[in-house]
C-alpha cells in the first residue's frame, strides 16, 4: 500500500508529462492551416466548420429558426387527422369507459356543444374570423402605410404604441385567465404556508372582468402579490422554478395594465392629434372611433373551441389514459404551428354535429393570394385549403382559389364516391350559381395522399430569403 505521508517518485514514463515544451524558431505552427498572406491570393480555406469537433459530441446546428418551422410543419400530422382519430373513433365512448369523472363530464359537454344548425355553423366561423381579423380595416392598413412611409419618428412610436394597448384591451380576458394560471402554477411550487397565502390573494381577484375595466384585480396584483412574490425571492433565495414562473406573471401584468380603457383612450387621442391621420379617421371623433375599435377587436372567446382546447389539454396530461396521451401532444403541436409567426396564412377549426352529423374541418385561408393572371381582373384573389372529414362519409378536401366572383376549384372525394362525380360536379356548379359565383375551372377526383399546406401555399417558403437565425 503507498504511503500518502511521504513523497514518491512518478511512476517511469511520466517524469515529463507537466513540462511545457518550448518551440523552436523553425517549427511551423501546427494547428495553424493556411495563414493569410496579404501580400497574395490564396486558395481557399480547406477545414470544414466540424473539423474542430470533438468525437462524441453533437454537430453545430445551422438550422434557422424558419428551417424548424418548416421541419414541423412537414412532420407533425394536421388537426383533422388526430381530431377524427379520437373523437370519431374512440372519444364517443369515453363517456361509458372508465376514464376519470372530470374528463368524461368534459367530453359529454364538449358533445353537446357541437350540436348546431347552419346559422350557428356560420356564427361560430364568424367568431374565429373575428379573432384572426382584429388588425384589419381601413383603420389598420392606414396605419400601417404611415409605419412603413416617411412621416416623423414620433408618429411611428405612437402607432406602435397605440396598437400595443389596443391588443393588451381586447386582449383582457384572455390576459386575465394567464395571469390566474400562472398564480396557481406558482402557488403549486412554494412552500404550503407561502402557497396559501397566495392563494387567499387569488382568491380576491375578480372573475368578471370587462374588457378594459380591472382595476380591482390591478391593485391586488400590484399592492399584494408582486411585493409578496418579490419579499419570498429575497428570504429564500429561491432561483429556480418560482423565478421564471414569476418573470411571466410580470410580463402578464403589465399587458394587463396596458389594456385599461384610460390608457387606451389617451394613446387614442394621442394619435389622432397628428394630421397625417386625419384622412384615416374619415371625420369621426375619438370616441366614436374607440367604440368602433373595441368593439371590432373585442374577442368574447369561443366556448366551443376553449372547450376543445380544454379537452386536449387534459388529455395532454394523462387524464383519457397512457395510449391517446402522444394523440393529444400532436394535436397541440398542430394547433402551435398553425399560430406560429412563421405562418403568412389564416387559420380555423370547425368541429361541428349538424343535423346528426358529425364533422371536423380545417380551413387555412391566405386573403391576398396571388392572381391567376395578369390585367385579367383588378379584384383581390382569396385561396383557401379547406379539409374536413364527416363521419361515415369519408375525407374531403379542396383547393379554392377565387377572385371577382370567378372561382378555381379541386375538389378531391373518397375513392368510394367516384361513380358519383357527375353528381358532385352539378351539386357544386348549383352551389356557386346560388352564391352569385361562377366557375373558371373545376377539378374532381379521389383522394390519394392529402396535400401538405406547404404544397398549396408556396408563399410559406418566402422567408427563406431573410436572415438566418439561430436560437
Amino acid at each position: 500500500m503507498a504511503n500518502v505521508l511521504n513523497v514518491t517518485p512518478p511512476a517511469t514514463g511520466q517524469e515529463n508529462v507537466n513540462r511545457i515544451r518550448p518551440q523552436t524558431a523553425g517549427e511551423p505552427l501546427s494547428q495553424v492551416h493556411q495563414v493569410v498572406d496579404p501580400t497574395r491570393v490564396i486558395k481557399a480555406q480547406d477545414q470544414t466548420v466540424y473539423q474542430d469537433r470533438q468525437a462524441n459530441q453533437y454537430p453545430l446546428n445551422m438550422d434557422s429558426n424558419f428551417d424548424k418551422f418548416l421541419a414541423a410543419l412537414k412532420d407533425t400530422p394536421t388537426l383533422s387527422q388526430t381530431y377524427t382519430e379520437l373523437f370519431f373513433s374512440k372519444m364517443g365512448n369515453l363517456v361509458n369507459s372508465g376514464i376519470g369523472e372530470n374528463f368524461t363530464r368534459e367530453i359529454s359537454k364538449f358533445m353537446e356543444l357541437i350540436k348546431m344548425d347552419e346559422t350557428q355553423l356560420l356564427e361560430m366561423l364568424q367568431g374565429q374570423q373575428g379573432q384572426n381579423l382584429k388588425f384589419s380595416g381601413q383603420f389598420f392598413d392606414a396605419l400601417r402605410e404611415l409605419v412603413n412611409s416617411n412621416v416623423p419618428y414620433d408618429l411611428k412610436v405612437a402607432v406602435l404604441d397605440f396598437l400595443r394597448k389596443y391588443d393588451s384591451l381586447t386582449s383582457s380576458g384572455h390576459i386575465h385567465r394567464n395571469i390566474v394560471a400562472n398564480l396557481r402554477n406558482i402557488a403549486s411550487a412554494l412552500p404550503a404556508q407561502a402557497a396559501g397565502k397566495l392563494t387567499e390573494m387569488i382568491e380576491k381577484l375578480s372573475s368578471r372582468d370587462m374588457m378594459g375595466n380591472n382595476p380591482q384585480n390591478l391593485t391586488v396584483l400590484k399592492n399584494e402579490v408582486m411585493p409578496f412574490l418579490a419579499k419570498y425571492v429575497a428570504m429564500t433565495k429561491d432561483l429556480g422554478a418560482v423565478r421564471n414562473l414569476i418573470a411571466v406573471l410580470t410580463l402578464n401584468i403589465a399587458r394587463y395594465e396596458a389594456g385599461t380603457k384610460e390608457s387606451y383612450m389617451q394613446a387614442l387621442r394621442e394619435l389622432a392629434s397628428y394630421s397625417e391621420l386625419s384622412k384615416a379617421m374619415k371625420g369621426a371623433g375619438v370616441d366614436e372611433m374607440a367604440l368602433r375599435l373595441a368593439r371590432a377587436g373585442q374577442n368574447e372567446g369561443n366556448s366551443l373551441v376553449d372547450k376543445l382546447i380544454t379537452i386536449i389539454m387534459k388529455g395532454m396530461s394523462g387524464d383519457a389514459g397512457l395510449q391517446s396521451k402522444a394523440v393529444f401532444q400532436n394535436m397541440v403541436s398542430s394547433i402551435l404551428i398553425n399560430e406560429s409567426v412563421y405562418m403568412p396564412l389564416l387559420h380555423f377549426m370547425l368541429p361541428a354535429n349538424v343535423n346528426g352529423g358529425m364533422f371536423f374541418s380545417e380551413l387555412w385561408v391566405d386573403p391576398n393570394a396571388e392572381k391567376t393572371a395578369e390585367g385579367e381582373e383588378d379584384g383581390r384573389a382569396v385561396k383557401l385549403l379547406v379539409k374536413f372529414d364527416i363521419r361515415d362519409v369519408g375525407f374531403f378536401e379542396t383547393v379554392i382559389l377565387a377572385q371577382d366572383k370567378k372561382v378555381d376549384m379541386e375538389l378531391y372525394y373518397p375513392e368510394k364516391y367516384k361513380d358519383r362525380e357527375i353528381e358532385m360536379k352539378d351539386a357544386m356548379v348549383g352551389i356557386m350559381a346560388k352564391s352569385g359565383m361562377t366557375f373558371r375551372s373545376l377539378f374532381l377526383a379521389k383522394v390519394d395522399t392529402p396535400k401538405s399546406i406547404s404544397e398549396v401555399f408556396p408563399k410559406i417558403y418566402e422567408r427563406r430569403n431573410a436572415v438566418n437565425v439561430i436560437v
